[in-house]
């Protein structure tokens, strides 16, 4: 018997002391990000950007200080445990995440979406990282304007140069290390969210196939392969002559 009652009275202290830890956690968790800029209204243009949309959220502020203190203080690299403890569905957390590397409040780190972990960002990706970030970030460069001054040791023909600087920045852009672009695969663009969100017009509309009829979204100011038959589907803004053959 005496027995029995030490098990239940050990229970009952474990219960309390995670309990309190748990109320500590909460606690530390609900502080707030002093930055200012981060609020909803720029997160809302930023996930717009991407083509997502989410509709407004009195916890945001709570959502978005969790997420950021789970990845700075506590160093929780899983991406599903940030999402149930911020209370976030798994696309919300992603992009949330991608925001505040946006803001430049967390690290560079790789965001692996199959295996949902943030990881660490390589010493190898990291020296690519850091040879464009003064032209994606700094200056908003497209990919012409950053081969005619960026080093090139290789003495590449200015096509190849072309291809090359568009394979790194596009590999960079995949791995979810660079923030605020989207690429367009066909004429080897860059799409600058700092300069799209200024624009008067939707940044986003659904388009038949002029060869198939298929519908696709696409960028009003972008384009994109047809999921069907791979015919080039233009937005009502874009350019329509290519960069690159």
């Amino acid at each position: 018997m005496e027995a029995i009652m030490t098990i239940i009275s050990v229970i009952i202290v474990t219960g309390f002391v995670v309990l309190f830890r748990h109320m500590n956690h909460t606690k530390e968790l609900e502080q707030k990000i002093d930055i200012q800029h981060v609020n909803e209204d720029s997160f809302q243009n930023f996930a717009k950007f991407y083509g997502e949309i989410y509709p407004d959220d009195p916890q945001f502020d709570r959502k978005l200080n969790k997420i950021y203190i789970l990845i700075t203080d506590y160093n929780i690299m899983d991406i599903k445990r940030i999402a149930e403890i911020s209370l976030c569905t798994l696309p919300e957390c992603v992009i949330k995440i991608r925001y505040l590397k946006n803001k430049r409040l967390i690290d560079d780190l790789y965001i692996d979406t199959f295996n949902m972990k943030l990881i660490p960002c390589s010493n190898e990706d990291q020296l690519l990282l850091d040879k464009y970030k003064s032209y994606i970030y700094g200056s908003h460069l497209q990919v012409e304007e950053i081969a005619g001054v960026i080093p090139n040791p290789k003495m590449l023909p200015l096509d190849s140069l072309r291809n090359e600087i568009f394979k790194e920045i596009e590999y960079l852009n995949n791995k979810g290390l660079i923030n605020g672009i989207k690429i367009d695969e066909i004429d080897h663009r860059i799409l600058y969210y700092s300069i799209e969100k200024r624009r008067i017009f939707e940044d986003h509309q659904t388009v038949h196939c002029p060869n198939c009829g298929a519908l696709n979204d696409v960028d009003i100011v972008g384009k994109v392969k047809c999921s069907y038959c791979n015919s080039i589907v233009y937005g009502d803004n874009a350019i329509k002559d290519n960069v690159f053959s």
